[in-house]
This record gives C-alpha cells, sequence and structure tokens, in this order.
C-alpha cells in the first residue's frame, strides 16, 4: 500500500471515514477487483419513494418532490412486503455485512419496516437508518430500533422549529414538536436497554440553513445523543444545474460558524470533512482523478420501485438499474455481470461520470478502490492490505457502512 494506516485515518473521523471503512472491509474489495464480483459490504435500500417532508435540498428530490412531477424520474413507490422481505432474505443469504434503511422517500412511511428489521436483526445482520423520525411512533418503533439497529440518525437541518418547517414542509403532525419528542423517546428507550445502538443528528449545510450552524449545536448538544453530524449539501444534477455551492460560501460564511459550533459541541462534533476539502480545494473536479467508479460495486442500492441501482445517486434513472425485483430476485442480478459490466462501462468509458452527481455517494470510496486497483498487484501487497483491515477494524466505528 502506498499509505499508511495512519494516513487513511486521518482522510476522516472514527464514523464518518469511507476511506478507511474500504480498507476495513479490503477482503471485499480485493475479491471484486481480483474476480470482478463478490457480495455487497452495504446495500442501501428505499423502502419508500413517498415522504411526509419535502425538503427541497434532498438529494432524492427529483424522486418525489411534487415540483418533479413531469421527469422521468418521478415515482412515489412503497416496497410491497414481498419484494421487500425477499431481498432481505437474499442479503442474509449472500453475506451481505450491513444494510442502510434510506431514500428515496422516508423509510419509515412503509408499514412493513419493522418486519424486515426484525427479520434482519434476528440474523445479526448490522443496520443503520436515515430518517425524519416523526413517524415512528405511528409503528410503534421505539423498541424495534434499539433491539435491531446498529445506528439511528434523525435529520434536522436547522437549529430553529421555524426554519425547520419552513425548509422541511413537513405534513401536519409531523414537524419540529413530533421530531423532538420522537428523538427524545428513542434515546430513553435506548438509555433504558443500556445504551445499544448509536443515535445521531445530522444537518445538511445550505445557503437557507447555515446559519443555524450554532443554534443547533446549541440545542443539541445535551439530549444525550451520540454525536450532531455536519455535510454539504450536494446539489443533484435535476437542480440548478447540478452546480455546487462557491468555494467562498464554505470558506467565508460557512467555517467560522461550524469552529464555534465544534467548540459548543465538543467530542459530540462529527463533519464529513472530505466533502468540504474538495469542495474547497478543487471546485472543477471536486476531486474525482480515478477513472472507474469502483466503489459503486460493493455498495448498491436497491429502490423502492424495485430497480437494484448502481448507487443512491443513480436510483431513479432506469438506464442505471441493474434489474428488476419484480422479475428477478437480488441474488440473480448481482450476479449478472454482463449487464452489470455493460453499465459500468457505459458509466466509465462513454459518458466518463458526465451524467453523474458531484460527490457521489461513492465518490470517497472510489479514489482509495481506484488507489487499491493501480498499486495492490502482488501477494505481499495483498497480505499487507489484508493486515491493514484487521488494524483498522480496531479503531473506527461501524467499519461496514461504507
Amino acid at each position: 500500500m502506498n499509505k499508511s494506516i495512519k494516513n487513511i485515518l486521518d482522510k476522516g473521523t472514527d464514523i464518518f471515514n469511507p476511506q478507511a471503512k474500504i480498507i476495513a472491509n479490503a477482503d471485499r474489495a480485493l475479491e471484486f477487483l481480483q474476480t470482478g464480483n463478490t457480495s455487497p459490504v452495504l446495500v442501501e435500500i428505499d423502502p419508500s419513494n413517498t415522504c411526509n417532508h419535502a425538503c427541497y435540498f434532498c438529494i432524492s428530490s427529483y424522486i418525489h418532490l411534487p415540483e418533479s412531477k413531469d421527469l422521468e424520474t418521478f415515482d412515489r413507490s412503497v416496497m410491497p412486503r414481498d419484494i421487500l422481505m425477499s431481498a432481505c432474505e437474499d442479503f442474509v443469504d449472500m453475506n451481505v455485512r450491513a444494510v442502510n434503511w434510506t431514500g428515496g422517500g422516508e423509510p419509515t412511511i412503509n408499514r412493513h419496516i419493522k418486519e424486515a428489521i426484525t427479520f434482519l436483526g434476528r440474523h445479526k445482520m448490522k443496520m443503520g437508518m436515515f430518517t425524519n423520525g416523526t413517524l415512528l411512533d405511528k409503528w410503534d418503533l421505539f423498541d424495534t430500533l434499539v433491539d435491531n439497529m446498529t445506528w439511528v440518525r434523525f435529520s434536522v437541518d436547522s437549529g430553529t422549529k421555524e426554519t425547520y418547517e419552513s425548509i422541511r414542509r413537513p405534513k401536519k403532525n409531523t414537524g419540529w414538536d413530533k421530531m423532538i419528542s420522537n428523538l427524545k423517546k428513542l434515546i430513553e428507550t435506548n438509555n433504558r436497554k443500556g445504551k445499544k445502538i448509536d443515535i445521531g443528528v445530522g444537518f445538511v449545510i445550505t445557503p437557507d440553513t447555515y446559519k443555524e450552524i450554532v443554534d443547533y449545536a446549541k440545542n443539541f448538544k445535551d439530549l444525550g445523543l451520540d454525536y450532531c453530524q455536519f455535510k454539504p449539501e450536494i446539489v443533484n444534477r435535476e437542480r440548478e444545474g447540478g452546480q455546487q455551492r462557491s468555494v467562498d460560501f464554505w470558506n467565508n460564511e460557512v467555517e467560522p460558524l461550524l469552529r464555534e459550533a465544534k467548540n459548543i459541541l465538543g467530542d459530540l462534533f462529527q463533519i464529513n470533512g472530505y466533502k468540504l476539502t474538495d469542495l474547497e480545494q478543487d471546485p472543477t473536479l471536486y476531486g474525482r482523478t480515478y477513472k472507474k467508479c469502483l466503489g459503486s460495486q460493493i455498495s448498491p442500492c436497491v429502490g423502492a420501485d424495485g430497480h437494484v441501482y448502481v448507487c443512491t445517486n443513480h436510483r431513479g434513472y432506469k438506464r442505471y438499474s441493474y434489474g428488476s425485483l419484480y422479475k428477478k430476485r437480488f441474488k440473480e442480478i448481482w450476479n449478472d455481470l454482463k449487464t452489470r459490466e455493460a453499465i459500468m462501462n457505459t458509466i466509465n468509458n462513454v459518458e466518463c461520470f458526465s451524467k453523474c452527481t458531484q460527490l457521489c455517494k461513492p465518490h470517497e470510496s472510489n479514489k482509495i478502490m481506484w488507489e487499491l486497483h493501480n498499486s495492490v498487484n502482488s501477494k505481499e501487497d495483498k497480505d499487507e492490505l489484508l493486515l491493514a483491515q484487521e488494524e483498522i477494524r480496531k479503531s473506527i466505528k461501524h467499519p461496514e457502512f461504507i
């Protein structure tokens, strides 16, 4: 390897560090690089494309927002039970290491999610969930989440009720007050059961939210959370031409407030700093110097419409679907290498990432996967990498969640 473990760990925190987590799953990365296939480390699954909130900055805004109804990607599917459970069965059979319940839309809109979580938990699957948290009481998910998940993160994106209601546009009775109430109840349930899972909150930094970075830090620092995360808004290609915010915005407006928030939060402060680095230091390529999207090949996305997509940023675009769960099982779709290779050839060699979101979900993983692709050749290289896997798993949290 060209980089020491320390250098890789310096790329992020103990929670948010995709490069370190690729090394933590080096056996799967190597298997893919050597054979062209491996079981996914992580599957991102969207139980629902419907959402009870309507955040304009949502990375999946082009799927479910009313403003997107004329797009080819508009789809408000909720995954039916048989499709959901058959996918979960295949995740277990294939030894997938972790599942993220995400969206798409709001995952807890799907009334079958409790059964699916319980099933995967019974099989010791690592699971995480991104949620707005306002429907946990509807399906009485508190004990289910604490008993089965590895972590749960509430999307908050504001520091005051007024801004929350304005930017997230929640449906009736699913606003700030319900979010706070359910967050406190989940924390109480977790504490009562011996703090079995990590519970955090997330803040997407946009021109409409950044002024409340400090308010957010103050309001959430004493609730008993495990972390308060910040991450920059990534503009998808259907909105504002996919143009990211300016370097001046991040350097001059955002950075001073993040420093203040860090002083307030202390060890609770977490940030996807690698994304900020690419936004600030490379406003042309945003760090995309790799020539192949390799990270996606160990972390696909299963959409609420039943399609298995290259990644979360390509969800909804059928030309980036490996196949439909309405026609084949997940295992069969994943092992159809001819279809997967054809789609990836289009992305890598025909489009050359021109249709990809900047700073996409696999972006950071792609950097280290590309380096491994070019530098790990001999048996000694591979043995060293597998030793690094053992070492790095000792120092990062949630290693399966790339």
